[in-house]
């Protein structure tokens, strides 16, 4: 099995485990232990603070402990802390084990990203090996929050923990069949102008990709009401139209067209405002997927063709820090905003998140315009 392939498995059983729990976690910090939504705000904020210690700390571990040990050691971590959180079911300490696997995780995230930089030189072949290893992530994706939807509705909430935490354990025997890669050892970083750059429209792409979760839930169950359930076969319609068209967009892609699929992504969260329906809302998922097929695989592959090979884990570890502290600070503004204009005014609820999109299309076009991969 070519190790791509292997990547996109594991990637597969992981997202089966994260996806049980993970669009719910917002929501049942909201109705389940009755924390309020500045609390919710909140903890996306420490959850991003922590996403930034993990990705820095995860770069340094990824190359100077080698991938397959970084990504071993992170799998086993996030698992008992899971496991921890349903054992002890207090609302705090919930909070606390969430938080720590989000750690653990984000670890996880950094050597992954790092091996498939190792084993792709060339930008074409990183495009298509992210959008394999996609359609892996996004088969998990499809199948998990139907299934912590149903577990949700019948048993709560801390159920998703335990089934998420054994299904997390799964993938570990195949990591230990991958090529280790390690990087230079050192402790200082220089990144380059171009890669500086890059971040910054990346933070802002990252804070509308985290929409696809707390935000959509919350609005869709609350203002449009839908059911958890209903929510959760979005999320499915989301995962299988990408394990199906994923691939084949992917090999179409070029890098100029990350600016379409950031005024995709703007347009569809802005059309949210007048969904009052679950078919409606079946058609604007339809665009969201089609704007994260674009958009995903294609920052992933900038993002590696940039790093250097002798500092890939450290440099790929920035990377992962903006992406993870702009989907949690997305998920946070949008919880700031629903406390002003959740009932009083979707449309500038929704106008505010689609101007992320918007802002991120411009930032990027000075960069791409004269690609050199192209």
């Amino acid at each position: 099995m070519k190790e791509i392939n292997k990547l996109a498995l594991i990637g597969g059983s992981r997202a089966l485990s994260g996806s049980i729990i993970w669009p719910f976690i917002g929501f049942a910090l909201y109705e389940v232990y009755h924390f309020s939504l500045d609390f919710v705000s909140l903890f996306y904020i420490i959850q991003g603070v922590i996403s930034v210690l993990a990705y820095i700390i995860g770069g340094y571990m990824t190359d100077f402990l080698g991938r397959v040990k970084s990504m071993v050691i992170s799998s086993l971590s996030a698992s008992i802390s899971l496991l921890l959180a349903f054992l002890l079911n207090l609302p705090l300490a919930t909070v606390f084990f969430i938080l720590l696997q989000t750690f653990f995780n984000s670890i996880y995230n950094v050597s992954n990203t790092s091996m498939v930089g190792d084993l792709n030189k060339e930008f074409k072949g990183l495009v298509i090996s992210f959008s394999r290893i996609r359609v892996g992530i996004n088969a998990g994706w499809a199948v998990g929050p139907v299934i912590g939807g149903i577990l949700f509705t019948i048993s709560g909430f801390r159920e998703l923990l335990l089934v998420s935490s054994i299904i997390s354990l799964l993938p570990i025997p195949l990591l230990f069949s991958l090529p280790d890669f390690k990087g230079k050892i050192g402790i200082s970083l220089n990144l380059s102008k171009e890669f500086i750059l890059f971040l910054i429209p990346t933070f802002l792409t990252f804070m509308i990709m985290g929409q696809l979760g707390f935000s959509l839930l919350t609005y869709y169950n609350l203002i449009v009401g839908l059911s958890t359930f209903q929510v959760s076969l979005l999320f499915m319609v989301n995962g299988l139209l990408i394990v199906i068209f994923q691939e084949f967009i992917g090999r179409k892609l070029t890098i100029k067209m990350i600016i379409l699929g950031m005024i995709i992504y703007a347009f569809s969260y802005l059309f949210v405002a007048f969904v009052t329906n679950f078919i409606l809302a079946v058609i604007d998922i339809v665009f969201i997927t089609l704007a994260e097929m674009i958009v995903s695989p294609l920052s992933q592959a900038i993002a590696s063709s940039l790093s250097r090979d002798e500092v890939r884990g450290r440099e790929i570890g920035i990377y992962g820090m903006v992406t993870a502290l702009g989907r949690v600070l997305g998920s946070s503004y949008a919880s700031f905003l629903m406390n002003y204009y959740l009932y009083s005014s979707p449309l500038i609820l929704w106008f505010l998140i689609s101007l992320l999109g918007f802002s991120s299309a411009l930032l990027y076009y000075p960069l791409v315009k004269s690609d050199k991969n192209e």
